[in-house]
């Protein structure tokens, strides 16, 4: 959604064999060449360090998203990225948008600095086209299908991992870009305490800590923060600056009863209020997470899982400090996972999930609530240097009927510096409560003519089927990934005129586009320097039939691209981010020009002692000026600073 029930035209059906596509893809970006003028020369530098690898090796990072167990990142035959609590601390980012921003396959578009709207494009499909989780359960609202990461606080975060592809044959609805999880602190972690201050009146505090041991441990964290922003847009009738705060809380326990039962209960509550320009002018914001999990191990081969969960995601829409429009979307889940492997190599994974999704509004919906039931089934097996994975679901929805998902996958190990993986999948996204019962909501012209928005009960989900090829390897301290993939996706909703009352504006299944894409990334350990870059190249076409075939979707550039430098010297660290993205354009029809930028962030950070660390940042050093939705500005130069601490576990 871009602030209206409007959303622009965006995806395609049919799908070559795999070999067409990637000869047909290469063909593509090499014909076709996205422009790297934009990009920092430099990107191109760190591939060239595979011949300096030093003799360390980390540990393999291990991620649970791509296959709902935990499997090292090879094993996923997945485009994954992991960000871990050290990075965030690192790169001292005050927002997922921040933290997430440049990374591979990963646009945004923001309507103004912190807590604003924003949208995630994943690599180049539509911004409710991917999946986010916390903790393993799906977060979002109902009307609009997406979840505001603004409002996520970071210091809660302890790791984040993000799936790119189809993950629907797993997950359900809305994984045709992929998944993004957010894993929050838990266990018995010592206390951990950070004030900063910075440019706009921006302010942020946060404690957290736990309690315990393994048997039984108590963890609860609190975070504040507000700024006073920007005037956020060129409205004229409002030149005021629009300003953002939150706070919220986290608390959690949990323990084990013996050596088989485990289990965690969760409560979270948050609440915003984020100021912009037109009618209405300010939001309230409040969100609520609920969740219970029960583990037993029965043996070596066998694991079950019970996962209950209830979450609210509400808005009240405010006028000069007066009611609106108020809405609420409350969310009952309830997930049944079962891991069992027959012999070494070959393991299952099976399990049941249910949810329903209640809309409460001012504004009556013709239908408030729907249930969904599915039942999942995935195996992952080997053989000799040979990675096997398949899964397939079936969901069935009150509201649209069934609809059956599935993927392929296939690996191989050639050797610790090469492996290559091949897979193919389809997903689909439900429609929302908007899309379908969205209540008339009408305006009256300068003449006296009506015209009115409403939703359409009769339209089907959005499907998609992608394919990719992938290589990856190490040497040494030198990582590197390469992904190249195409996504054709179907019966995309589109608002448009409805034919049997012209006067009126319904979602219908119109829209088609063809999202083709590299994404390259590498890392080096040079000592105390760790170098890390990456690069993402899409070709997001519209294929809908009419006057925008051809033409690139909405707001998502052909080419972008992130560099990281960070270099630790006795208490010292200094570190820098370059990002950069490609021209794009705000509207479907390619007529709204969005020029490409680049920016760059410092850092830097003093150890006191092992307990107290000091750390400062710029942001936006050159002071660069941009828009990624048209008319929408985005913060200049800024300056931080934060006081951390961490006690000795």
């Amino acid at each position: 959604m871009y602030g209206s029930p409007t959303r622009f035209p965006h995806f395609l059906p049919g799908i070559p064999p795999l070999s067409s596509t990637v000869r047909a893809a290469r063909k593509e970006l090499v014909l076709n060449p996205i422009p790297l003028k934009t990009l920092p020369a430099a990107l191109l530098l760190v591939f060239a360090h595979a011949a300096a690898s030093a003799a360390e090796t980390e540990l393999e990072t291990i991620v649970v998203t791509a296959n709902r167990v935990a499997r090292t990142a090879d094993e996923t035959l997945a485009a994954v990225t992991v960000i871990t609590r050290k990075d965030i601390e690192r790169q001292q980012a005050t927002s997922v948008p921040d933290l997430l921003r440049g990374l591979p396959g990963v646009q945004f578009s923001n309507n103004g600095g912190p807590g604003k709207s924003t949208s995630l494009f994943l690599r180049g499909t539509n911004s409710n086209h991917t999946l986010v989780l916390i903790d393993g359960v799906r977060v979002g609202s109902a009307t609009t299908g997406t979840y505001g990461l603004q409002d996520l606080p970071i210091a809660q975060i302890e790791r984040i991992e993000i799936v790119r592809g189809p993950r629907s044959s797993l997950y359900g609805s809305d994984a045709i870009g992929g998944v993004i999880q957010i894993f929050t602190r838990k266990g018995p972690q010592p206390a951990s305490l950070s004030l900063g201050a910075g440019s706009r009146q921006s302010f942020e505090a946060a404690v957290d800590g736990g309690v315990g041991t393994a048997d039984l441990w108590f963890n609860a964290g609190v975070s504040s923060s507000s700024t006073r922003g920007i005037n956020v847009s060129d409205t004229a009738n409002e030149p005021d600056r629009d300003g953002y705060t939150r706070s919220d809380v986290n608390v959690r326990g949990g323990g084990r009863l013996g050596t088989s039962l485990s289990y965690d209960v969760q409560a979270r509550h948050l609440e915003a209020r984020n100021k912009y320009d037109g009618t209405p002018n300010v939001s309230d914001i409040t969100q609520e997470l609920f969740t219970g999990n029960l583990r037993y191990d029965v043996n070596e081969r066998f694991a079950s899982s019970l996962r209950l969960a209830q979450n609210l995601d509400a808005t009240t829409s405010l006028k000069e400090e007066r009611f609106y429009s108020r809405i609420d979307t409350r969310r009952n889940q309830a997930s049944w996972q079962n891991d069992f492997t027959l012999a070494a190599g070959h393991q299952f994974v099976t399990g049941l999930d249910w949810q329903y999704d209640e809309v409460l509004s001012n504004n009556a919906y013709a239908r408030a609530k729907r249930t969904n039931r599915a039942v999942f089934l995935e195996y992952l097996g080997e053989a000799g240097r040979a990675d096997i994975q398949l899964s397939g679901r079936h969901d069935r929805n009150e509201a649209f009927g069934n609809h059956n998902t599935g993927s392929a996958a296939v690996g191989f190990t050639l050797s610790p510096a090469l492996r290559l993986h091949t897979s193919y999948g389809t997903a689909f996204k439900a429609p929302t409560f908007n899309d379908l019962y969205y209540p008339p909501s009408c305006y009256t012209d300068n003449v006296g003519t009506t015209y009115c928005y409403v939703g359409n009960p009769d339209i089907k989900p959005e499907t998609s089927r992608t394919t990719e090829a992938g290589a990856g390897g190490k040497l040494g301290d030198f990582s590197w990934d390469a992904s190249l993939f195409r996504t054709q996706v179907s019966n995309l909703i589109e608002w448009q005129t409805d034919p049997a009352n012209t006067n009126n504006t319904i979602p219908t299944n119109v829209a088609q586009a063809r999202i083709t894409g590299l994404e390259l990334s590498a890392s080096q350990k040079l000592g105390d320097t760790t170098i890390a870059a990456n690069a993402t190249f899409l070709d997001p076409k519209n294929r809908s039939e009419g006057a925008n075939d051809g033409k690139l979707l909405a707001r998502r550039a052909r080419q972008s691209g992130r560099i990281d430098v960070d270099h630790q010297f006795g208490r010292w660290g200094l570190g820098t981010t370059l990002n950069a993205v490609g021209k794009r354009y705000d509207n479907a029809a390619n007529s709204i020009k969005l020029g490409g930028y680049a920016t760059a962030d410092l850092r830097a950070e003093y150890a006191i002692n092992p307990e107290w660390r000091l750390q400062t940042r710029i942001a936006n050093l050159f002071d660069k000026r941009y828009q990624t939705p048209n008319s929408y500005h985005q913060e200049g130069f800024g300056a931080f600073m934060t006081l951390r601490y961490q006690a000795k576990p």
